[in-house]
C-alpha cells in the first residue's frame, strides 16, 4: 500500500510540476544602459570566418558528402557549393574588416584542404592560409586568431572511423604540428577546436550532424576523445612554435555556452544541473583540472582523472548566442528538453535574445577558471532585415563592459560573423553577417549594423547616443505582445 501511495504522490507532483512550468513565464533579460562607456586600452574588436562555414568549394569532407545524402538533411534541401566564397574573396573581406576599424580577426583551417589524403599535404592550401595571416598581421595590423578544427573531417578520416578510431589521434597530432610550424609566426592566439562538446553530443547522442549516431556510450567515448584531442593539440602547438627565447603559442579553445534556466521545479532542478554540466563545464573542467566527470541521463557516466589533460587552457573563447530553458522530457535524448519556451523577442532562428546571459556566463567562467583570459569569440544574431541586430550588438557589448568593470578579464569582443555564412544544418538562409552576401553573385553589401559595430570599434566605446533603431527595439525586447499594455490596446 505504501508503494502505491508513494507512486501516486510522485505522479501528482510531476503533474503539478508540468502544469506549473507550462504556465510560468521566465523573466526577460534586463537592459544594461551604458552610453559612452569606454573599454580598456588595447581591447580587441573583430569578427571572422569559420573554414567550412565561409570558404565554399570544400567537398573532400564528411559534412559535404552528408549534405548530398537522401533524404536531404539540410533545411530546404540546400547544398553548399561556392557559399560565401571566402576562399577566393578573402582579401576583400579582410579589407572590409580593416575599413571598419577592427583590430583583430579570426579564421579557421579546413583539415581536408590541408591533408586531402592521409600523410599527404597540400602546400598550396597552406600557402593560401599563410597569405591570409600575413595580410592580417602585416597589412592590417590585426591580432590574429586561428582555429584548427570545427566539425568536419577529411573523407579518409571519416571512412576510417573518425574520432572513434585511435589511429586518427596521431594523424591529428601531425596535422597540428604542421600548422604550427607553417603558420605559427603569424598567429597570436590558437584555438584547437570550436564547440567540441556540441560535436560529441549532437553527432553521437542527438544524431543531428555527422555521423548522425544516437548511442550514449559512443557519445561518452567521443566526448572523452575531444578532451584528449585538445590536450594533444595543445602540446603539439607548444612544441612546434617554441621560440629560441622560450616563448611559445597561446593555445585555448573556443566553446559554446548556454545560460541555463530551469522551466519548473522538483525534477527540473537536477535536470538543469545535468544539462549545464555536460554542455558548459565538464569538458573545460577536464582541461583545467584533469578530473573527467560526464553524465548522460539516465545511466551513462564517465569518471576518470588524467593529469595529461590538466592545465591546457591558456585562454577561453566564449561563444554565446542565447539561453536554454531546460525541463524534464521522458522522450528526449538524455531525458532533457531545452526547447525555446519563452515569449520574448527572438532571432530568425527562434533563439531568444537574452544579453544578460552573456554577463552571467563571463562571470561564471572567470570564477570557475581563475587566471584564464577570456574573449567573446562569437556573439551574433540571425536577422535578415537587420531590425534587431543593432540592439543586439549594443546590449551584448554593454553587458560585456559591465563584466569587465566587475573584474572579469575579457580582452576582446568578436561579432559573429563578418559576412553571412553556411549555418551548418540550417544551410544559408539564417543571415548572421554584418555584411549581406548575395549568394548568386558573391557581392557583399553592408548592413546598417556594420556601421554601428565599426563606430564601437573605432571609439573603443559604446555610442554616447543610441541610434533610433536601437531605441525602438529596446522597447519591443522588454515586453512580449500579450503582456504589453501599449500593444494590447491596438
Amino acid at each position: 500500500m505504501a508503494w502505491l501511495v508513494a507512486a501516486l504522490v510522485l505522479v501528482a507532483s510531476l503533474g503539478f510540476n508540468l502544469w506549473w512550468s507550462l504556465r510560468r513565464t521566465v523573466p526577460a533579460s534586463r537592459v544594461e544602459e551604458r552610453p559612452g562607456a569606454t573599454f580598456p586600452t588595447g581591447f580587441l574588436w573583430g569578427a571572422g570566418e569559420d573554414a567550412y562555414q565561409h570558404e565554399g568549394n570544400s567537398f573532400n569532407n564528411d559534412w559535404s558528402r552528408w549534405e548530398r545524402s537522401s533524404p536531404p538533411p539540410i533545411d530546404r534541401g540546400a547544398v553548399q557549393e561556392r557559399g560565401s566564397d571566402f576562399w577566393e574573396r578573402w582579401q576583400g573581406d579582410l579589407a572590409l574588416a580593416a575599413q571598419d576599424h577592427h583590430n583583430a580577426h579570426r579564421i579557421g583551417l579546413e583539415w581536408s584542404r590541408i591533408e586531402p589524403s592521409p600523410g599527404v599535404y597540400d602546400h598550396a592550401a597552406l600557402a593560401r592560409y599563410r597569405d591570409m595571416l600575413r595580410t592580417m598581421k602585416e597589412q592590417h595590423r590585426f591580432s590574429t586568431f586561428v582555429n584548427l578544427w570545427h566539425f568536419t573531417l577529411p573523407l579518409w578520416a571519416a571512412d576510417d572511423g573518425g574520432w572513434e578510431n585511435p589511429r586518427l589521434m596521431e594523424r591529428w597530432r601531425a596535422y597540428v604540428q604542421l600548422c604550427g610550424r607553417e603558420l605559427g609566426p603569424w598567429v597570436d592566439w590558437w584555438s584547437t577546436m570550436i564547440d567540441s562538446q556540441i560535436y560529441a553530443l549532437t553527432g553521437y547522442l542527438i544524431a543531428e550532424i555527422p555521423p548522425c549516431v544516437s548511442d550514449a556510450p559512443r557519445a561518452l567515448r567521443v566526448y572523452r576523445t575531444m578532451i584528449d584531442a585538445h590536450a594533444v593539440a595543445y602540446r603539439a602547438l607548444k612544441e612546434a612554435t617554441r621560440a629560441p627565447d622560450g616563448g611559445d603559442a597561446k593555445v585555448g579553445q573556443i566553446y559554446f555556452f548556454f545560460d541555463v534556466f530551469r522551466r519548473g521545479f522538483l525534477v527540473d532542478v537536477p535536470i538543469r544541473g545535468v544539462f549545464e554540466r555536460v554542455f558548459n563545464w565538464a569538458l573545460l573542467d577536464a582541461l583545467s583540472t584533469g578530473n573527467i566527470d560526464v553524465f548522460l541521463p539516465p545511466t551513462h557516466r564517465l569518471r576518470a582523472h588524467d593529469p595529461a589533460c590538466a592545465h591546457t587552457l591558456d585562454w577561453i573563447g566564449v561563444n554565446y548566442f542565447t539561453r536554454a530553458v531546460t525541463s524534464f522530457s521522458p522522450l528526449a535524448p538524455g531525458l532533457i528538453s531545452a526547447a525555446r519556451q519563452t515569449p520574448w523577442t527572438t532571432s530568425d532562428l527562434d533563439w531568444e535574445i537574452f544579453p544578460e546571459g552573456l554577463h552571467r556566463t563571463l562571470t561564471r567562467v572567470q570564477a570557475r577558471y581563475p587566471g584564464v583570459p577570456l574573449f567573446v569569440t562569437e556573439c551574433g544574431i540571425a536577422d535578415a532585415d537587420d531590425s534587431r541586430r543593432p540592439r543586439f550588438i549594443v546590449d551584448h557589448v554593454a553587458w560585456t563592459h559591465r563584466a569587465i568593470e566587475e573584474g572579469v578579464d575579457v580582452r576582446g569582443f568578436f561579432y559573429w560573423s563578418m559576412t553571412d555564412n553556411w549555418e551548418w544544418k540550417r544551410g544559408p538562409w539564417p543571415r548572421f553577417g554584418l555584411y549581406e552576401v548575395d549568394y548568386a553573385t558573391g557581392e557583399r553589401r553592408a548592413r546598417a549594423s556594420a556601421a554601428l559595430f565599426a563606430a564601437i570599434a573605432r571609439d573603443n566605446a559604446l555610442p554616447a547616443v543610441l541610434p533610433p533603431a536601437v531605441l525602438r527595439v529596446q522597447r519591443e525586447s522588454r515586453m512580449p505582445p500579450d503582456l504589453d499594455p501599449a500593444r494590447r490596446q491596438k
